[in-house]
Protein backbone atom coordinates (compact mmCIF):
# COMPACT_ATOMS: atom_id res chain seq x y z
CA UNK A 1 0.00 0.00 0.00
CA UNK A 2 1.55 3.59 -0.54
CA UNK A 3 -0.75 5.63 1.32
CA UNK A 4 1.17 5.76 5.00
CA UNK A 5 -1.31 5.08 7.44
CA UNK A 6 -0.31 6.17 11.26
CA UNK A 7 -1.51 5.31 15.05
CA UNK A 8 -2.22 8.28 16.56
CA UNK A 9 -3.18 7.50 20.12
CA UNK A 10 -3.54 3.89 21.72
CA UNK A 11 -5.41 2.43 25.40
CA UNK A 12 -5.82 0.08 26.84
CA UNK A 13 -7.51 -1.47 30.08
CA UNK A 14 -5.99 -4.82 31.38
CA UNK A 15 -4.01 -6.32 34.30
CA UNK A 16 -1.28 -3.81 33.60
CA UNK A 17 -2.00 -0.22 34.76
CA UNK A 18 -5.14 0.85 33.48
CA UNK A 19 -4.86 4.07 30.84
CA UNK A 20 -1.24 4.68 30.50
CA UNK A 21 1.49 3.24 29.03
CA UNK A 22 3.73 3.77 32.01
CA UNK A 23 3.67 0.55 32.73
CA UNK A 24 5.98 -0.33 30.09
CA UNK A 25 9.37 0.39 32.32
CA UNK A 26 8.30 -2.03 35.03
CA UNK A 27 5.67 -4.80 33.64
CA UNK A 28 3.79 -6.89 35.78
CA UNK A 29 3.89 -10.46 35.20
CA UNK A 30 0.25 -11.86 35.51
CA UNK A 31 0.40 -15.82 37.39
CA UNK A 32 -2.19 -18.14 38.28
CA UNK A 33 -5.13 -19.40 36.47
CA UNK A 34 -6.83 -16.15 36.26
CA UNK A 35 -6.21 -12.57 36.17
CA UNK A 36 -8.58 -9.89 35.74
CA UNK A 37 -8.52 -6.32 34.86
CA UNK A 38 -7.10 -3.54 37.18
CA UNK A 39 -10.28 -1.16 36.63
CA UNK A 40 -9.69 2.46 36.40
CA UNK A 41 -11.67 5.22 38.25
CA UNK A 42 -14.14 5.73 35.58
CA UNK A 43 -15.60 8.86 37.58
CA UNK A 44 -14.16 10.94 34.91
CA UNK A 45 -15.94 9.38 31.86
CA UNK A 46 -19.77 8.58 33.16
CA UNK A 47 -22.39 9.82 35.72
CA UNK A 48 -23.13 7.95 38.32
CA UNK A 49 -26.53 7.07 36.46
CA UNK A 50 -24.24 6.32 33.29
CA UNK A 51 -22.65 3.93 35.17
CA UNK A 52 -25.10 1.93 36.87
CA UNK A 53 -26.09 1.21 33.44
CA UNK A 54 -23.41 0.14 31.94
CA UNK A 55 -21.63 -3.32 32.57
CA UNK A 56 -17.95 -3.51 33.16
CA UNK A 57 -17.25 -4.52 29.12
CA UNK A 58 -19.36 -1.23 28.13
CA UNK A 59 -17.40 0.90 30.74
CA UNK A 60 -13.99 -0.53 29.69
CA UNK A 61 -14.92 -0.09 25.72
CA UNK A 62 -16.38 3.56 26.17
CA UNK A 63 -13.57 4.64 28.38
CA UNK A 64 -10.51 3.74 26.17
CA UNK A 65 -12.23 4.58 22.72
CA UNK A 66 -12.76 7.78 24.72
CA UNK A 67 -9.23 8.45 25.49
CA UNK A 68 -7.88 7.69 21.79
CA UNK A 69 -10.35 10.19 20.33
CA UNK A 70 -9.70 12.94 22.88
CA UNK A 71 -5.99 12.28 22.59
CA UNK A 72 -5.92 11.92 18.68
CA UNK A 73 -7.47 15.43 17.94
CA UNK A 74 -9.52 13.54 14.83
CA UNK A 75 -13.02 14.54 16.03
CA UNK A 76 -15.47 11.87 15.78
CA UNK A 77 -14.44 8.74 13.99
CA UNK A 78 -15.27 8.22 10.51
CA UNK A 79 -15.35 4.38 11.07
CA UNK A 80 -15.62 2.45 14.42
CA UNK A 81 -13.67 -1.18 13.85
CA UNK A 82 -14.11 -3.72 16.73
CA UNK A 83 -12.72 -7.29 17.31
CA UNK A 84 -14.65 -9.71 20.02
CA UNK A 85 -14.11 -12.79 20.21
CA UNK A 86 -16.48 -14.25 22.81
CA UNK A 87 -18.27 -10.77 22.90
CA UNK A 88 -20.51 -9.84 25.81
CA UNK A 89 -20.40 -12.93 27.47
CA UNK A 90 -21.48 -12.48 31.03
CA UNK A 91 -24.97 -11.24 29.58
CA UNK A 92 -24.84 -14.12 26.95
CA UNK A 93 -24.26 -16.55 30.00
CA UNK A 94 -27.31 -14.82 32.09
CA UNK A 95 -29.39 -14.52 29.48
CA UNK A 96 -29.11 -18.95 28.99
CA UNK A 97 -29.47 -19.08 33.12
CA UNK A 98 -31.98 -16.88 33.06
CA UNK A 99 -34.29 -19.07 30.16
CA UNK A 100 -33.68 -22.09 32.16
CA UNK A 101 -34.28 -21.06 35.74
CA UNK A 102 -37.40 -18.87 34.68
CA UNK A 103 -38.73 -22.10 31.84
CA UNK A 104 -38.24 -19.71 29.14
CA UNK A 105 -40.95 -17.29 30.51
CA UNK A 106 -41.04 -13.71 31.74
CA UNK A 107 -37.17 -13.54 30.25
CA UNK A 108 -35.71 -9.79 30.73
CA UNK A 109 -35.22 -8.53 26.58
CA UNK A 110 -32.61 -6.18 28.07
CA UNK A 111 -29.65 -9.22 28.50
CA UNK A 112 -30.63 -10.78 25.16
CA UNK A 113 -30.31 -7.12 23.42
CA UNK A 114 -26.94 -6.54 25.05
CA UNK A 115 -25.50 -10.26 24.24
CA UNK A 116 -24.41 -9.78 20.88
CA UNK A 117 -20.83 -9.40 19.62
CA UNK A 118 -21.82 -6.46 18.39
CA UNK A 119 -23.21 -4.69 20.98
CA UNK A 120 -19.76 -3.07 22.34
CA UNK A 121 -19.12 -1.11 18.40
CA UNK A 122 -22.75 -0.03 18.53
CA UNK A 123 -22.66 1.51 22.03
CA UNK A 124 -18.88 3.08 20.91
CA UNK A 125 -20.58 4.43 17.98
CA UNK A 126 -23.65 5.93 20.11
CA UNK A 127 -21.22 7.48 22.91
CA UNK A 128 -19.19 9.08 19.93
CA UNK A 129 -21.92 10.13 17.90
CA UNK A 130 -20.58 8.48 14.81
CA UNK A 131 -22.53 7.45 11.85
CA UNK A 132 -20.58 6.26 9.86
CA UNK A 133 -19.15 2.38 9.24
CA UNK A 134 -19.37 0.35 12.16
CA UNK A 135 -18.07 -3.56 12.16
CA UNK A 136 -17.70 -6.03 14.60
CA UNK A 137 -15.42 -9.06 14.26
CA UNK A 138 -15.65 -12.06 16.18
CA UNK A 139 -12.89 -14.34 14.76
CA UNK A 140 -12.06 -16.29 17.80
CA UNK A 141 -7.82 -15.02 18.73
CA UNK A 142 -7.46 -13.35 15.39
CA UNK A 143 -10.68 -10.89 16.13
CA UNK A 144 -8.32 -8.19 16.38
CA UNK A 145 -6.35 -8.25 13.54
CA UNK A 146 -9.62 -8.94 11.20
CA UNK A 147 -10.73 -5.31 12.52
CA UNK A 148 -7.23 -3.55 12.07
CA UNK A 149 -6.94 -5.43 8.22
CA UNK A 150 -10.36 -3.63 7.32
CA UNK A 151 -9.63 -0.73 8.91
CA UNK A 152 -6.06 -0.21 7.57
CA UNK A 153 -7.45 -1.14 3.96
CA UNK A 154 -10.29 1.58 3.89
CA UNK A 155 -7.69 4.04 4.83
CA UNK A 156 -5.77 3.13 2.19
CA UNK A 157 -8.33 3.36 -0.36
CA UNK A 158 -9.44 6.60 0.49
CA UNK A 159 -12.88 5.27 1.57
CA UNK A 160 -12.27 6.85 4.92
CA UNK A 161 -9.97 9.09 6.59
CA UNK A 162 -9.46 7.78 10.35
CA UNK A 163 -10.51 4.74 11.87
CA UNK A 164 -11.44 3.73 15.68
CA UNK A 165 -10.02 -0.16 16.07
CA UNK A 166 -10.19 -2.17 18.74
CA UNK A 167 -10.89 -5.50 20.69
CA UNK A 168 -13.06 -5.68 23.95
CA UNK A 169 -13.25 -8.97 25.41
CA UNK A 170 -14.60 -9.61 28.97
CA UNK A 171 -14.42 -13.19 31.63
CA UNK A 172 -15.85 -12.93 34.70
CA UNK A 173 -14.11 -14.90 37.05
CA UNK A 174 -17.09 -17.19 37.23
CA UNK A 175 -16.81 -17.64 33.22
CA UNK A 176 -12.80 -18.54 33.39
CA UNK A 177 -13.33 -22.63 34.11
CA UNK A 178 -16.24 -22.67 31.67
CA UNK A 179 -14.14 -21.22 28.51
CA UNK A 180 -11.01 -22.98 29.74
CA UNK A 181 -9.02 -23.43 26.53
CA UNK A 182 -11.07 -21.98 24.31
CA UNK A 183 -8.66 -18.73 24.75
CA UNK A 184 -5.61 -20.43 22.97
CA UNK A 185 -2.45 -20.71 24.10
CA UNK A 186 -0.19 -22.53 27.03
CA UNK A 187 -1.48 -23.22 30.04
CA UNK A 188 1.23 -21.66 32.05
CA UNK A 189 -0.57 -18.17 31.34
CA UNK A 190 -3.57 -17.48 32.72
CA UNK A 191 -6.67 -16.52 31.69
CA UNK A 192 -7.80 -13.10 31.02
CA UNK A 193 -9.98 -10.15 29.47
CA UNK A 194 -9.28 -6.57 28.43
CA UNK A 195 -9.77 -3.84 26.56
CA UNK A 196 -7.72 -2.18 23.71
CA UNK A 197 -8.20 1.06 21.24
CA UNK A 198 -6.14 2.40 18.80
CA UNK A 199 -6.86 5.72 16.84
CA UNK A 200 -5.34 5.23 12.67
CA UNK A 201 -5.25 7.91 10.48
CA UNK A 202 -4.40 8.80 6.82
CA UNK A 203 -2.95 12.25 8.29
CA UNK A 204 -1.56 14.04 11.65
CA UNK A 205 -3.55 16.43 12.38
CA UNK A 206 -1.86 19.82 12.80
CA UNK A 207 -0.10 20.40 16.33
CA UNK A 208 -0.29 16.41 17.04
CA UNK A 209 2.23 14.03 16.15
CA UNK A 210 2.22 9.85 15.12
CA UNK A 211 2.82 7.46 17.83
CA UNK A 212 4.20 4.75 15.00
CA UNK A 213 3.02 3.90 11.25
CA UNK A 214 1.03 1.31 10.62
CA UNK A 215 2.66 0.07 7.54
CA UNK A 216 1.03 -3.74 7.40
CA UNK A 217 -1.23 -5.49 8.52
CA UNK A 218 -1.92 -9.32 7.02
CA UNK A 219 -4.15 -11.92 7.96
CA UNK A 220 -2.64 -15.88 6.97
CA UNK A 221 -5.12 -19.10 6.60
CA UNK A 222 -2.59 -22.29 7.16
CA UNK A 223 1.14 -20.29 6.44
CA UNK A 224 3.50 -23.12 5.27
CA UNK A 225 5.86 -20.19 4.76
CA UNK A 226 5.74 -18.13 8.44
CA UNK A 227 8.86 -18.03 8.93
CA UNK A 228 9.76 -16.92 5.41
CA UNK A 229 6.75 -14.33 5.23
CA UNK A 230 8.17 -12.92 9.04
CA UNK A 231 12.32 -12.96 7.41
CA UNK A 232 11.28 -10.82 4.87
CA UNK A 233 9.37 -7.97 7.14
CA UNK A 234 13.12 -6.87 8.52
CA UNK A 235 11.80 -5.55 11.52
CA UNK A 236 14.24 -4.65 14.47
CA UNK A 237 11.82 -6.84 16.63
CA UNK A 238 9.70 -9.47 16.49
CA UNK A 239 7.12 -10.08 18.84
CA UNK A 240 4.65 -13.55 19.37
CA UNK A 241 2.15 -14.88 21.11
CA UNK A 242 4.49 -15.90 24.71
CA UNK A 243 4.98 -11.63 24.49
CA UNK A 244 1.25 -10.88 24.42
CA UNK A 245 0.33 -13.46 27.00
CA UNK A 246 3.22 -12.97 29.46
CA UNK A 247 2.30 -9.23 29.66
CA UNK A 248 -1.54 -9.73 29.36
CA UNK A 249 -2.66 -13.38 30.03
CA UNK A 250 -4.61 -15.23 27.54
CA UNK A 251 -7.51 -13.85 25.88
CA UNK A 252 -8.80 -13.39 22.38
CA UNK A 253 -7.65 -9.58 23.10
CA UNK A 254 -4.11 -10.36 23.99
CA UNK A 255 -2.47 -9.26 20.57
CA UNK A 256 -4.47 -6.24 20.44
CA UNK A 257 -3.17 -5.50 23.98
CA UNK A 258 0.16 -6.56 23.02
CA UNK A 259 0.05 -3.40 19.71
CA UNK A 260 -0.82 -1.17 22.21
CA UNK A 261 2.65 -2.16 23.89
CA UNK A 262 4.51 -2.10 20.45
CA UNK A 263 2.74 1.63 19.44
CA UNK A 264 4.71 3.11 22.88
CA UNK A 265 8.07 0.67 22.39
CA UNK A 266 8.53 2.21 19.09
CA UNK A 267 6.71 5.58 20.23
CA UNK A 268 9.68 6.25 22.72
CA UNK A 269 12.24 4.92 20.49
CA UNK A 270 13.20 1.90 22.23
CA UNK A 271 12.70 0.23 18.85
CA UNK A 272 12.60 1.21 15.65
CA UNK A 273 10.21 -1.01 14.20
CA UNK A 274 7.97 -3.88 15.70
CA UNK A 275 6.82 -7.14 13.89
CA UNK A 276 3.37 -8.26 15.73
CA UNK A 277 3.06 -12.07 14.79
CA UNK A 278 -0.48 -13.90 16.42
CA UNK A 279 -0.83 -17.56 15.78
CA UNK A 280 -4.33 -18.03 16.88
CA UNK A 281 -5.35 -22.28 15.28
CA UNK A 282 -4.67 -22.16 11.86
CA UNK A 283 -4.65 -18.69 11.24
CA UNK A 284 -1.66 -16.09 11.44
CA UNK A 285 -2.25 -12.16 12.15
CA UNK A 286 0.51 -9.71 11.17
CA UNK A 287 0.88 -6.47 12.15
CA UNK A 288 3.87 -4.51 11.24
CA UNK A 289 4.73 -0.90 12.64
CA UNK A 290 7.62 1.51 12.31
CA UNK A 291 8.61 4.23 13.26
CA UNK A 292 6.78 7.61 11.83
Amino acid sequence: MSKDVYILAVSQISVQEPLTLDWLDDPLRPSGRYAPCREPDFRPFFTPMQARRMGPLFKRAAAVSRKVVEEAGTGCPEGIFTGAGLGCIANTWDFLESMCTAGEEALSPTLFMQSTHNTVGSMIAMDAGCHGYNCTYSQDGISFESAMLDAFLQICGDMIGNALAGVHEELPERLAAFVGKGAGGPCEYPLSEGSAALMLSGSVPEGKKAMCRLSDVRILHRPSNLDEVVSAYGASSVLGNDFFYSLFGRSFCSSGLGACAAAGMVASGRVPSVLLVNVSGPDAGLVFLEKA
